[in-house]
């Protein structure tokens, strides 16, 4: 709390907080916007056949798909266009061999980025659309009101992903990942209401107030576990050998490496999840009332082992991509040794890139496991009728730290400037001169 209220108080970080808080805002209120040429009552009962992919899309919509709103696809088109273009970019060698500092590449990614999400958002939105016919208002002649519907759900998708890269450009943090967040935090009270009322209809109310406060305190104490793992980190020790300039010797100052437990952040988890129930939810809109097994599986995949042994594998799997992107052992040891650096007790060069491979690797595996099991058990513990609303609350933790965690360093960063600026502008005070 001191940090937010220090940051209140620097005009530029006030901007950004403000800023992000009125696109959220924006947001939330678009949510309540149902789309033209949709029937509400008849698309939120469609979206209650879809199973768990309708209560994902719920999720993330922040409850605005159950209101037939204009952003029911939510960030769904921005995140594919953005797999797309990262897959195009690993693919083709002269996207590959571009600079990912260089600023002009970076507003190419993001044109194309927009391009992708804008493209994904009007397919998505006329398989919604022609998927769930019976829900088109029956008020207006029926073509006109599919292709409003389809309009109207694309220029949804194209504010959020519009929304998604202010956010990013001109608030703080990043901006799908601050709107997957406000998402969850919306669904909060939700699922507290939700254990209230079980609760109290089976155990009465003594027991229903005690499980919410139990699962406060436990969702709390989770929450810090998270934040504790996502900055943890191991320093490896850089020392640097004595400099000759001139007639003068300078000794290296030493520092440290910093190798994170989590390198890649919270996209393995979201990418992985986004690969799975893509084809999931193109099933769901044209057979959400199919009793065929295969089509429940894909629908209800919360309850399938397939999708859990899917879901592991792509996130071990992203996850060691996503850190390779982030960290290169070579790259580290070759600037090393240019700048006499080296590791205490390793040789320069070779040897030292082999270290930090090794280093790199056993803390991303840890990583991964510490995302695989925070992820899965959820999972696997809402097998159980009374429970299977947890499914996502792995997911949601690993979310909620990893935003709260970057927000909380952007902030401070951006206090620390702030503090940098007011020392090298205090003017130094003059020696009075002595009278003579």
């Amino acid at each position: 709390m001191s940090t937010l209220k220090r940051a209140f108080q620097i005009p530029e970080l006030r901007k950004k907080l403000l800023f992000t808080l009125l696109m959220l805002t924006i947001l939330a209120v678009a949510a309540l916007i149902p789309c033209p040429g949709m029937d509400v009552a008849a698309f939120r009962n469609t979206v209650k056949g879809w199973g768990d992919i309708g209560n994902l899309m719920g999720i993330l919509s922040g409850k605005g798909i159950y209101n037939a709103s204009i952003i029911s696809l939510s960030v769904y088109p921005y995140l594919i266009g953005m797999i797309i273009v990262q897959i195009l970019s690993a693919a083709i060698p002269a996207l590959r061999n571009m600079s990912a500092q260089n600023e002009v590449v970076q507003k190419k990614i993001t044109k194309w980025t927009r391009m992708a999400a804008m493209i994904a958002g009007f397919v998505f939105s006329v398989l919604m659309v022609t998927g769930s016919l019976k829900a088109l208002s029956p008020r207006i002649n029926f073509w006109l009101a599919m292709i409003i519907s389809i309009l109207g759900f694309t220029i949804g998708s194209a504010l959020v992903s519009w929304i998604c890269e202010l956010i990013s450009s001109k608030g703080l943090g990043n901006g799908f990942s601050v709107v997957i967040f406000a998402a969850i935090c919306r669904n909060i009270p939700h699922v507290l209401k939700s254990i209230y009322l079980q609760s109290e209809a089976k155990l009465g109310l003594v027991w229903a107030i005690v499980f919410t406060v139990l699962a406060v305190i436990l969702g709390a104490a989770a929450l810090i576990f998270c934040v504790y793992v996502q900055t943890a980190e191991r320093r490896i020790k850089i020392m640097f050998n004595k400099r000759s300039i001139g007639m003068r010797q300078y000794m290296g100052q030493n520092t440290s490496l910093p190798i994170k437990i989590t390198q890649a952040g919270i996209l393995p988890i979201i990418y992985a999840m986004m690969i799975l129930t893509t084809p999931a939810l193109i099933i769901a809109f044209y057979n959400s009332g199919s009793e065929s097994g295969i089509v429940r599986g894909f629908v209800n995949f919360r309850m399938s082992p397939a999708y859990l042994i899917l879901y592991a594998f792509f996130t071990i799997i992203l996850s060691s991509a996503f850190a390779i992107m982030q960290f290169n052992p070579n790259e580290i040891a070759n600037e090393l040794r240019n700048n006499s650096g080296y590791i205490a007790g390793v040789k320069p060069g070779k040897p030292t890139s082999q270290f930090l491979t090794k280093m790199f690797a056993n803390m991303n595996y840890a990583g991964a496991v510490y995302l695989l099991i925070l992820c899965l058990v959820p999972m696997l513990v809402s097998i159980v009728p009374q429970i299977r609303g947890f499914w996502y609350a792995g997911i949601a933790m690993v979310i909620l730290s990893t935003v709260v965690v970057e927000m909380i360093t952007l902030l401070d960063n951006g206090i620390k400037e702030e503090d940098d600026k007011k020392k090298s502008s205090k003017p130094v005070k003059n020696v009075k001169a002595f009278k003579q």
